[in-house]
Order: C-alpha cells, then structure tokens, then sequence
C-alpha cells in the first residue's frame, strides 16, 4: 500500500467524522440521556459487554481519559444505572476496583447497536469511500 497524501488522509478524516456524526445521531435518538452516548461511555460499555468486567485501570487505557475523568464517568455512568463497582472484588487485592455492566447497560448498548446497525446502508458509501482511500 502506497503512504497516503496529506490530502487522502484529511478526506479520510473529514468520511471518519461523518460515519460518527451518523452514529451519534442514532444513538442520541435511542438514548435516554445524551451523556450515555459519548464516545468514552460507549467505549466502556461495549468493553464491559464484550469482554466482562474491568479494573477502572484498564477502562482509562481504553477512553484515554484521566484517572479522575474514568472516575467522573464512572460516577455518572453508575448513578444512571448502566454500570455497577465492585469494590474489593479483584482476587488478590482487597481494594481493587471490578466495573461491569448492568442488564439497563446491556439494555442501552444493544439499543445502540440497533440504532448504528439501521443506519449501516446509509453508511456503507462512507465506508466504501474509506476504504477505497485505504486502497490507494
């Protein structure tokens, strides 16, 4: 694959940008509260689904936010409902931190994904034009 251009990869950027405007404004149609949505508390979510529960460590690795952004987020995240904290439940250390998600958590996610998911043939031109730039 050839490098691509300042101008492929500012094109690139501006299809990229476009896909997640279409996504968040799916999402924003099928959530409750806007904050849940954001692209750190989605990332958080979907983690916590697909791979079970995680050490608030690993969940600011993942959102490249703060130490204490991750526990701001967490602290909204748990007071609507969609993540739990476990303290104490990290085998070997008895004040180790467990996030996992709740069944309204898992609730959201699926919505979401249904909302992106019916928004893919929208998207697929998007996608077609990112990959074709990646072809290049």
């Amino acid at each position: 694959m050839a490098e691509l251009t300042n101008a492929a990869v500012e094109r690139l950027l501006l299809l990229m940008s476009d896909y997640g405007r279409m996504a968040s404004r799916a999402m924003l149609e099928v959530s409750p509260d806007p904050e849940l949505v954001t692209n750190a508390s989605l990332v958080v979510l979907c983690s916590l689904d697909l791979d079970g529960p995680r050490r608030p460590g690993v969940l600011q690795e993942l959102t490249g936010l703060s130490s204490g952004g991750v526990s701001k987020l967490l602290d909204r995240m748990e007071a609507a409902g969609v993540v739990k904290r476990a303290y104490g439940g990290v085998p070997g250390d008895n004040r180790g931190v467990l996030v996992s998600i709740t069944r309204r958590g898992r609730t959201l996610t699926a919505r979401c994904t249904g909302a992106v998911a019916g928004q893919l043939p929208e998207g697929r031109e998007l996608v077609k034009e990112i990959a074709a730039l990646l072809e290049a």
